[in-house]
């Protein structure tokens, strides 16, 4: 084999590139429930399509912190639990370069009778990521329509801001914000977020990613 040939077949060899990798763990905001027109339009995947970021979209409709978290009931339902480790475990064995938790809003439905049993299960899945995953940034980002209105929605956000800034995580509220209650960006129940609502996301969450994440995980986007 001449070397003009060698040189010329080592020049048309694509050189590896590191594309991070990005776990959601979130609930029907994540998954896009039936709010969205398309699954690429949900907010994950556009802020994936931004950075270059292989996807893994961690997320199940009805989940929470607590909520859904153990075994099947008799009645085919999933049973509440605070100390799953399944959804957990699986998010580690991914090795996230990027780590976002989007949990929150169905745990709500557990005031105040459950209340201690929400915030043991907040408390065990943000300790239990931090602890397995030392070295990798962890975003805090839970999502609620409005912050304003719904006692029960700002009691969980306040139990979830407080345990993840404890802990020496980072906790932003730039999802809540980004639709703050404009009926415009929400699907007719009033707590989705449509595909408008979804962009908006996808953006307020860019923003937050571009502050906070170091050059090597942002990519050539930033």
């Amino acid at each position: 084999m001449s070397p003009s040939f060698e040189a010329s077949l080592e020049s048309t060899i694509p050189r590896s590139t590191h594309f991070p990798t990005a776990v959601f763990f979130g609930d029907s905001i994540t998954t896009g429930w039936r709010a969205i027109s398309h699954p690429r339009n949900r907010f994950s995947s556009l802020i994936c399509e931004f950075f270059g970021w292989r996807e893994v979209n961690l997320a199940l409709d009805g989940l929470g912190f607590f909520a859904r978290r153990g075994g099947r009931l008799p009645n085919g339902q999933v049973a509440p639990s605070c100390c799953d480790t399944t959804w957990l475990t699986t998010a580690i064995k991914v090795q996230p370069d990027v780590l976002t938790v989007c949990l929150g809003i169905n745990d709500s439905e557990f005031l105040p009778s459950q209340m201690d049993y929400v915030r043991q299960g907040i408390e065990h899945d943000l300790a239990f990521l931090k602890q397995r995953l030392p070295s990798t940034p962890l975003v805090i980002a839970p999502y609620f329509p409005d912050l304003h209105v719904g006692p029960r929605f700002q009691v969980v956000h306040r139990m979830i801001h407080d345990v993840a800034t404890g802990l020496g995580l980072y906790s932003t509220d730039a999802m809540s914000h980004a639709i703050d209650g404009d009926n415009t960006k929400l699907a007719m129940d009033g707590i989705h977020p449509n595909d408008s609502g979804h962009a908006a996301l996808a953006r307020a969450m860019i923003n937050v990613y571009q502050q906070i994440l170091p050059p090597d995980v942002l990519g050539p986007s930033s």
